[in-house]
């Protein structure tokens, strides 16, 4: 085998195993780290941080006798990521960064600077080749899958990247490393948020400043005042430190007038209805296939769809807490079919 895989180096040990596991397999391997942002201008002490992680991908292929790079992506990352997280914000609405970053970051202006023939990544998913499509499917150890974050990726990007994790659970997957006496073997699992190194609150007030203002009733009553939106996330339940008969909830984030609407009626934070923009499809266009099922985040399980009409996403029961600027991220049993932005609910 004499095609070259560059892998994704975050200096964490899910990269540092999928490098080791290519090595056993005969490729021609060789490590790269993004830099995406200074760290000191980010805040983080000087032994953490991205210059860190950096050292520390270094360090392991050193040990691992192969090449490493640095790839400069500090000015895309801080248009299309940072500017992004900020904007949105200050619009109201809740993002998840990582989801736009690994289609316009890391299999964008990374792996287009890449020298390769194939990238590698540490994610845990699965992705097979049928009919001459890449299709992409939950990791076998479901605990683990990272399949939410990649709704973004497109059927070019799939045919360059190699998962070699896809059958491994966290604890091979650290004895892999550990067996090579790699100093990351038991390093913590990456924050959610990389480029902040505290509480993301604090982040924003670099670039707008928090301006209190009311608290109202679904009905319009206002019974308090707001420290400041970003404070906030739709379903969130404490840190009003309002007195009331009975618990209160955001319902809605208005950030045209600088309202935080509540509700002490948790029946009103559910919908079954809501709309997507930056709709991606992996095989190109929406399939025509029942039994969709929705994630709405991260961490929450897939519900039924009843129908997709443009961006228009109707469910067959009510979810709560449906976010504006969260990922809807679409299923088909294991299989990721695709994504898109949540602008609204109904």
């Amino acid at each position: 085998m004499n095609k070259s895989v560059t892998v994704a180096m975050s200096g964490g040990v899910d990269s540092s195993a999928a490098a080791i596991l290519l090595l056993e397999q005969g490729w021609d391997v060789r490590g790269a780290t993004m830099r995406h942002f200074d760290s000191k201008e980010m805040g983080f002490p000087e032994d953490e941080g991205l210059e860190a992680s950096i050292e520390r991908a270094k360090e392991v292929c050193r040990i691992l006798s192969i090449p490493h790079e640095v790839i400069d992506v500090q000015r895309e990352f801080r248009e299309e990521i940072i500017d992004y997280f900020v904007e949105e914000y200050r619009c109201g609405n809740t993002p998840n960064p990582c989801t736009r970053c690994n289609p316009m970051i890391k299999w964008g202006a990374f792996l287009d600077r890449l020298d390769t023939d194939f990238m590698a990544t540490g994610h845990y998913v699965t992705v097979e080749e049928r009919d001459g499509l890449y299709r992409v499917f939950r990791a076998k150890d479901r605990n683990r899958d990272q399949t939410y974050m990649l709704w973004g990726l497109t059927q070019k990007m799939l045919s360059r990247t190699l998962f070699p994790l896809d059958h491994l659970p966290k604890s091979r997957v650290r004895e892999i490393a550990k067996e090579r006496e790699l100093p990351v073997h038991d390093s913590p699992d990456s924050q959610e948020n990389c480029f902040i190194p505290g509480d993301y609150r604090d982040f924003l007030r670099k670039y707008f400043d928090e301006k209190p203002g009311d608290i109202v009733l679904h009905d319009g009553t206002k019974i308090g005042e707001h420290k400041g939106l970003s404070f906030y996330t739709i379903g969130q339940r404490r840190g009003m430190e309002l007195p009331w008969s009975a618990p209160l909830f955001v319902l809605e984030i208005d950030a045209a007038n600088n309202r935080l609407v509540v509700t002490d009626d948790p029946k009103r934070l559910e919908t079954d209805v809501f709309e997507i923009g930056q709709v991606n499809w992996l095989d190109g266009a929406m399939p025509d296939i029942d039994n969709i099922g929705v994630q709405i985040r991260y961490n929450s399980k897939p519900v039924a769809v009843r129908e997709i009409a443009g961006t228009k996403v109707t469910l067959e029961q009510p979810v709560r807490a449906v976010t504006p600027g969260q990922s809807a991220v679409f299923y088909h049993d294991t299989q990721l079919l695709g994504g898109g932005i949540i602008r609204r609910s109904s």
